[in-house]
Parts: C-alpha cells; structure tokens; sequence
C-alpha cells in the first residue's frame, strides 16, 4: 500500500469518525415518566369525633372551599359556650379589680390607706387580667377545634382516594380524602447525570404519551432537582405540559430533549 493510498484511507476514516461524533451529539436523548398532577394532598383529620357526613365520592369534582367531610361538633359547641361564659366572667372581674386599683391607688395617693392595701389592689388587678387572657386562649382553642370539625377542600380539584364513612369515629392524624389539583399537570421523569447538563429552566421538551397513541405535546421544564440519586446517578425534573383531553395524572410516557 503506497503513501497516497494510506492518506487517503486515513482521511476517509476521520471523515467517518466526525460524521459518527456529529450524528450523536444532535440525536436526541430520552427519558421515560409518568404524568403527574399539579398539587396533591392528603386529607386529614386533627381531632376525634364520629363522622355525620361525607359529601364527595371518588372521582367527584370539588370546588375550593367545599365542605367534604362533616364531623360531629355538639361536644365543641357546648365546650364554646362554657369558654365564652367563663370569659365573660373573667371580664367582668377584670373591671371591678380595675376599679378597686384605681380607687386604692387613689387613696394612697392622698394618705388614707397604707402602702400593702394599695399593692394587694393592684396585684388583684393584674391577676383577673392574666385570668382574662387565660380564658381568651382557652375561647381561641375551642374555636380552632370546632373548625377542625369541618373539612373543607383546600383548592379545586377531583377526589382521587376516600378513607372515610358516615359514622366511624376519627383518629387524629387519620387519613380521609386525597384531592388532586388536574387543572395543571406535569411530566416527571428523571434523567442521566450525562444529561444534566442539557436541561435549563424554561426549556421545551416533547412528551409522548404512550396511552393516547403516542401523542406528542410540548413541555416547559419548571422544576430541577439538583440532587441526584446516589445509587443511580439520575436527576429528577419537571415539564409543565399543555391542557390535553383524557390527559391524566399516572399515564406512562417518554420524554425527548
């Protein structure tokens, strides 16, 4: 093999290496995810009592504000009217200790009680005022937990789950409802530490659903996790994806940036 013959071998062999490098740096990566939705929570209950009434079923539709689980109040409302009845009471001790302060503070001031008659009217003074503070927490509690009797939705959405029935008693902590905000749904995926370094906030990507016949749709990247799994090296990221009809959260898909 002569001289020209190896050049040329030589320059047709980088030609392909260049092309082959130039071929993989503009396909496309990819990632599998699944659809998820904007917001999801957990219903709760904080306090105990039985359950009078579950307004919503699995799949229902709800309104921010909604009231989805109704839990029996009378004991709330009974303990309310005895912290209001013990407040009051308490401000009107207030009132007469004020007076007696002034009037003792005033008859010092002229010489005509002593100096303890004086400090014991005012110390009888700020004892009904912490006691009237003392009852206004005690009023502020209740009404925290007669509000808890009532669970509202805490934005629109669709009922996913329901742990909850008419007549069973709540455990505080216990799970009741989950709620899912579908007005704005994402796809999460998580990407190669090798990819990484293509994503940037704001970035278009397309998403394919494979449920709906493998429809692609344009999603903004909104969310980067800059932490990855240490076992697997992989990213976890965001797209916000386009209002789409039977697009729903749980669907399997591929992204491609």
């Amino acid at each position: 093999m002569n001289t020209k013959t190896t050049v040329a071998i030589s320059l047709i062999l980088l030609s392909c290496i260049a092309i082959a490098q130039d071929l993989s740096t503009r396909s496309p990566s990819s990632s599998t995810g699944v659809v998820v939705a904007d917001r999801e929570v957990t219903l709760a209950a904080r306090i105990v009592g039985r359950i009078v009434a579950v307004n919503v079923e699995e799949g229902d539709a709800v309104q921010a504000g909604d009231l989805l689980v109704d839990i029996d109040d009378a004991q709330y409302r009974a303990d309310l009217s005895s912290a209001q009845a013990l407040l009051s009471q308490q401000q009107v001790r207030l009132r007469h200790m004020q007076r007696l302060d002034e009037r003792f503070s005033s008859l010092y001031e002229q010489k005509s009680v002593s100096l303890d008659k004086a400090d014991e009217a005012r110390f009888n003074f700020e004892v009904a005022q912490a006691s009237v503070q003392q009852a206004q927490a005690e009023l502020e509690k209740i009404e925290v937990l007669l509000a808890e009797t009532k669970i509202l939705a805490p934005f629109s959405g669709v009922i996913t789950s329901k742990a909850s029935e008419t007549g069973k008693v709540t455990a505080a902590g216990e799970p009741l409802l989950t709620i899912e905000d579908q007005g704005k749904l994402k796809f999460r995926t998580r990407i190669s530490e090798q990819d990484i370094s293509k994503i940037e906030l704001g970035q278009d990507i397309t998403v394919i659903i494979d449920a709906l016949d493998d429809l692609k749709l344009t999603g903004t990247v909104s969310k980067i996790i800059p932490s990855g799994d240490l076992s697997t090296h992989e990213f976890t990221i965001e797209a916000t994806l386009p209002a789409q009809q039977k697009l729903y959260p749980g669907m399997f898909g591929k992204a491609e940036f």
